[in-house]
Parts: structure tokens; C-alpha cells; sequence
């Protein structure tokens, strides 16, 4: 009900069709894809950069350790993705009150807490430079990278010949560096 609301099938209950929509939603996988394919539709990362669309794009695969504390500040957003952190926020919001009136467990919140990291190092700043500051470990750091470099991946596959998937590709190239690259190798 909540996919043919969305437009991702169509027809009836029993013998539903998949839309382009929905074709393009089975090429994202993952704990927030009905998020993502959300945000691609409504056009949140046409506009970004390649190390803003790491940063916005890291907020559906990273989970703070331990998950967000009450009263904890906000995690630090690079300015230039505020909108679109507002405005994830906002699509998250409505999908889980769809999400709640079809009684289906709500898509987890959007963690902004790698945001930083992963724009400064696509971006080209050094692991120190990234690190300092922050909670991460080297070994976290790496792994949370991975992460964002197979959603990245998926985006690419589900937004064929878009901008969208072009930054990807670019912001793929921008991580994959350094120790990102050598354990990849490994």
C-alpha cells in the first residue's frame, strides 16, 4: 500500500505492476532505501557537489555508535548541505508518518554524524585533518567510507545518465584514496 502510494507499483492490490519508479528503487538496497529513492525523486542532491553528495548521502548508512544521545549537540554539517539535511529531514518525517498510518516499523532517523568526515576527505583533506576532532577511529573512519562508497555505487545504478549519478561516480573516485584505497585492495 505504502510503494503504490509512493508510485512505486500500480494496479491492484493482489497483481500490482512496478512503475519506473520502482524498478529504480529495486537497484538501492538497504535500511533507508524507500529514504533515498525519496530524496532522488524529489530532486534533494541535483545541485551537490560530489563531496557534498558524500556528506548528504552518508547520513542513510552511518549510525552513531551507540546512537544519538538526548541532549548531545548536533553533529557538525558542512554548510553547504544544510538545506538538503533540513530537507532529508523533512522527507524522512512524511515517509514515517506514511510509514505509521500503514502500521510499518518507521525507516530509521538520518544520522548526519559522518557528514564532516566524508566531505572533508572527498573533498582531499588528509586523514589527520579529518580525524582531529572527532570520535572516529581510523578503522571506523575506513569502514563508514566503504559504506557511503557502495550507496554512492547504488545511487549511480538507480539514476542512470543523471547529474546525480555523475557526482556520484566523481565522489566514489574522491574517497576511494589513501587508506580508503589500500584496504579496498587489500
Amino acid at each position: 500500500e505504502v510503494l503504490t502510494e509512493l508510485g512505486y507499483l500500480s494496479g491492484p492490490a493482489g497483481t500490482p505492476d512496478v512503475t519506473e519508479a520502482g524498478r529504480r528503487l529495486s537497484r538501492i538496497y538497504g535500511e533507508s532505501d524507500l529514504l533515498a529513492m525519496q530524496c532522488l525523486r524529489e530532486g534533494l542532491w541535483d545541485e551537490l557537489t560530489a563531496p557534498e553528495l558524500a556528506a548528504a548521502c552518508s547520513a542513510l548508512v552511518y549510525e552513531t555508535r551507540g546512537g544519538a544521545e538526548t541532549g548531545s549537540p548536533p553533529p557538525r554539517v558542512p554548510p553547504a548541505i544544510r538545506f538538503t539535511q533540513d530537507a532529508t529531514m523533512r522527507t524522512w518525517g512524511s515517509l514515517e508518518v506514511l510509514e505509521k498510518r500503514h502500521r510499518l516499523p518507521a525507516t530509521r532517523q538520518p544520522d548526519f554524524g559522518f557528514a564532516w568526515a566524508v566531505h572533508r576527505w572527498a573533498g582531499g583533506g588528509t586523514l589527520r585533518s579529518v580525524l582531529t576532532g572527532s570520535e572516529l577511529t581510523a578503522g571506523d573512519f575506513v569502514r563508514w567510507c566503504k559504506q557511503v562508497m557502495d550507496f554512492l555505487g547504488q545511487l549511480v545504478a538507480a539514476a542512470p545518465g543523471t547529474p546525480v549519478a555523475a557526482q556520484a561516480r566523481t565522489a566514489i573516485d574522491s574517497i576511494r584514496r589513501g587508506v580508503v584505497a589500500v584496504t579496498i585492495e587489500e
